[in-house]
């Protein structure tokens, strides 16, 4: 009895503690291939003969076609009969690329697969028809899979939580006027779960990446997300799983955009390269193999990875306009990759002519520093702050000559000539210098804030990192330069930095041996007297709204939502229950109670477009059109009540709006509590 307790104990722990994820790989590959194929790229954005511009997978939900009526009009025309999986793997290859995430099934429900459990799939057209039945017989996911497999790249699924088709996908859009009675999410979970198995269960050889979307209008309970994951894991030992499970994940996916300072955990860039991520027949806004290459030096620098989009037509290819990005891609990465693959972030301040990255096989291995030079520099090219000398020199693909290197105490200087610069200048798509090193070089750390308000009231304390061991930070307030002052002495907490009582420009260098760095940090701090604040009396809880529907490209104006003749009440900034999923805008309006006297920041994400504006005064501006995108700015408020005004814009694809404050002397952002707002009747 007892060795039956031990044993099913041992059984319950390796069911739970599958193998680690495996991300390692994944750090050193940097570069893959994002493909959006399915029943959208038969139609190319194009219905009833009118091209619609935008995100072509997104058709049936924006020109609100019935679910039926889409799949029965596209599954019949859709047969890829000019597939080709090894000329897709070849191009991804080709260009650098090594590892490949493909829809499996995207918004419209659609399976790029024969599925047992669906009849909204591959199977249901004569591609996907059994030969006995009169058609191709072909499965592209399994034909995608062997082709990854001859040619060794990697191959991600992804699979959409979110399902316009399926009768057990609650909630419906609100123009889908099918039946709901007996209909339930549970079930829909259990379906996908299903599906993800299918996927996983081996029939598709290894795959090394989960890559979930859609998960925004349930919880991860609600999606059983775990239990997925779980599954995932024990299917496909080692496996990736994204953050758009609802669940934290294994990395962070930003979309279509390059976040200003790379995330603390892994991360990867998700991006378009033209405007659409399924195949859009009239869309020819294709971004070039420069500005491609260069996002992806930049991405590399800030330690993320790239996920570069292509949409195959419905005959299953690769459209010219992509065709001529990832050629010029090819010729460049045969002779820079090794300035991407295996590359990640160089602890050196951020030349104004390009970025660094920096290859490294660990402690005591050979190092490379990588200089992505997207501009000529101003003269030499100065590397501040490292003190080991490197071996070589050398520009890997030879667009121009580079001088010798040279010390000027602890940085080094690479001096370039009129024509190398000249050359700089002229390459397509951009030059790399490389500077070689017998290990991972030391380098004198930049003084680094702590302290990221730029504005503060009464008195401030700017506070630095503690110095790297064998170097100094000299400060000044006043503008000078402060390599002559004297360094900073930590105080009896054992922090680094000095008291503001007024605005200042704070200047900052590190020095090695009485050798100051030439690399600097500097930021102003102004002091500021905080917003008055407003009686709170007379008010009620919530926030008055006001509602516009139509097309906006920018938040609207006062002029605009006074023309508004819908007006609500919400519980605080969220956008209200029952406006249609795109084309609208909402204005709300009240009072934020602020706890105390101080500098605030706010964080607002909205998709599309938003404003936050306090006591009159413009405090995060995230207009234009965008996704899920957060932005900050900070304000000093009086303690008590203070006017707010929170616009946005939704245009096309998902929505979201969301407002977070960072209290004054706090650490991290927190939401804001329901009691903090107030509103005053009638609407103002």
């Amino acid at each position: 009895m007892l060795t039956t307790i031990v044993l099913c104990a041992l059984s319950r722990i390796a069911a739970a503690d599958p193998a680690p994820p495996d991300i390692e790989w994944w750090r050193r590959a940097r570069l893959g291939m994002f493909v959006h194929w399915g029943l959208y790229s038969e139609a190319g954005g194009v219905w009833k003969g009118k091209f619609l511009p935008g995100w072509s997978e997104w058709m049936l939900n924006r020109l609100r076609i019935s679910p039926d009526v889409y799949h029965a009009t596209l599954t019949p025309r859709f047969d890829p009969s000019e597939f080709d999986a090894d000329a897709w793997v070849r191009a991804a290859k080709e260009a650098g690329m090594e590892y490949i995430v493909i829809t499996t099934k995207h918004h419209d429900g659609f399976a790029n697969w024969p599925s047992a459990v669906s009849t909204l799939d591959i199977a249901a057209t004569h591609f996907g028809k059994p030969i006995a039945e009169g058609g191709r017989g072909r499965d592209p996911l399994l034909e995608l899979s062997q082709a990854c497999a001859r040619q060794g790249l990697r191959l991600g699924f992804y699979y959409s939580l979110l399902d316009w088709a399926h009768p057990d996908y609650l909630p419906r859009r609100e123009w889908d006027t099918r039946p709901t009675e007996g209909n339930s999410y549970h079930k829909y979970a259990a379906f996908m779960k299903e599906q993800v198995r299918e996927l996983l269960d081996g029939r598709y050889g290894k795959i090394a990446i989960l890559w979930g979307d859609g998960n925004w209008e349930h919880s991860g309970q609600e999606h059983r997300s775990d239990e997925i994951i779980a599954m995932a894991r024990e299917l496909q030992p080692g496996i990736l799983v994204n953050d758009r499970w609802s669940v934290l994940g294994d990395y962070e996916t930003p979309e279509n955009k390059i976040p200003e300072a790379g995330p603390a955990r892994p991360w990867e860039t998700c991006m378009t390269l033209n405007d659409s991520w399924g195949y859009a027949r009239d869309d020819h806004n294709f971004k070039s193999a420069a500005e491609v290459l260069k996002n992806l030096a930049e991405i590399v620098s800030k330690g993320g990875n790239y996920l570069l989009n292509i949409g195959p037509d419905g005959k299953g290819r690769i459209d010219p306009e992509s065709i001529r990005v990832l050629d010029s891609m090819s010729a460049w990465m045969k002779t820079h990759g090794a300035s991407i693959h295996g590359n990640g972030v160089a602890p050196l301040p951020r030349p104004d002519c390009g970025v660094w990255t920096l290859a490294t096989g660990g402690t005591g291995e050979p190092a490379t520093l990588n200089l992505h030079l997207f501009t000529a520099p101003a003269g030499a090219v100065r590397v501040a702050g490292v003190i080991d000398d490197p071996t070589r020199v050398l520009v890997p693909g030879g667009e121009f000559v580079a001088g010798a290197w040279r010390r000027e105490g602890p940085d080094l200087v690479v001096d370039l000539d009129a024509s190398a610069l000249a050359a700089i200048g002229a390459a397509s798509p951009h030059a790399v210098l490389s500077l070689e090193f017998a290990k991972t070089p030391r380098v004198i750390a930049t003084p680094t804030l702590l302290g990221d308000a730029p504005i503060f009231v009464d008195s401030m304390r700017v506070e630095f990192a503690p110095p790297t061991s064998g170097t100094s930070i000299h400060v000044t307030t006043d503008g000078s330069d402060p390599a002559s002052a004297a360094a900073l002495v930590a105080d009896a907490t054992g922090s680094y930095g000095v008291e503001l009582a007024d605005s200042a420009l704070v200047r900052a260098r590190s020095s090695w041996q009485g050798h100051a760095s030439s690399a600097e940090t500097s930021a102003s701090f102004t002091r500021v007297e905080p917003s008055a604040a407003q009686a709170c009396d007379g008010t009620n809880a919530g926030l008055n709204a006001r509602v516009l529907l139509g097309s906006f490209e920018d938040v609207p104006s006062d002029a605009q939502f006074a023309a508004s003749k819908t007006s609500l009440v919400v519980e605080g900034p969220s956008i209200p229950r029952g406006l249609p999923e795109e084309r609208f805008a909402i204005r709300l309006t009240g009072l934020l109670k602020a706890p105390e006297r101080g500098v605030y920041r706010f964080e607002l994400t909205s998709d599309d477009g938003s404003e936050l504006w306090i006591d009159g005064k413009l405090v995060v501006d995230n207009g234009g059109l965008h996704g899920a995108t957060p932005k900050s700015g900070d304000i000093a408020l009086a303690a008590g009540c203070h006017a707010i005004d929170l616009r946005m814009f939704e245009s096309v694809g998902s929505e979201s709006l969301s407002l977070r404050w960072r209290l004054p002397n706090a650490a991290s952002f927190t939401a804001i509590p329901s009691q903090a707002w107030s509103r005053r009747d009638p609407w103002e």
